[in-house]
């Protein structure tokens, strides 16, 4: 659970991640800790799922937007998720004639 913690961490600050899957993680946690539901809480189990399913579907949406690496993890199992920013690019300034 850890892992996962931090590999939501290091997706929300990557820039290769769109903006969009970012503001719904962000959403999500909002509306589990604010008190305005679209199915209250009161109810007990019935009005704690909307919460879980609108945080799984945000978090998925972010999995999702998140790059992949070019070659598999293991055999048999699809490609890991790249976390890792990409380093400033070297445009034109510095060179000299």
């Amino acid at each position: 659970m850890l892992t996962r913690l931090r590999a939501i961490i290091a997706l929300m600050r990557n820039p290769r991640v769109s903006a969009f899957p970012k503001v719904l993680v962000v959403g999500a946690i909002a509306y589990i800790l604010f008190p305005w539901d679209v199915v209250p809480d009161i109810a007990p189990i019935v009005g704690w799922i909307d919460d879980l399913m609108f945080l799984i579907g945000a978090l998925g949406m972010l999995f999702n937007a998140a790059p992949k690496a070019k070659e598999p993890a293991a055999p048999g199992r699809g490609p890991i998720i790249d976390v890792t920013p990409e380093p400033p690019s070297a445009s034109g300034s510095g060179s000299s004639r």
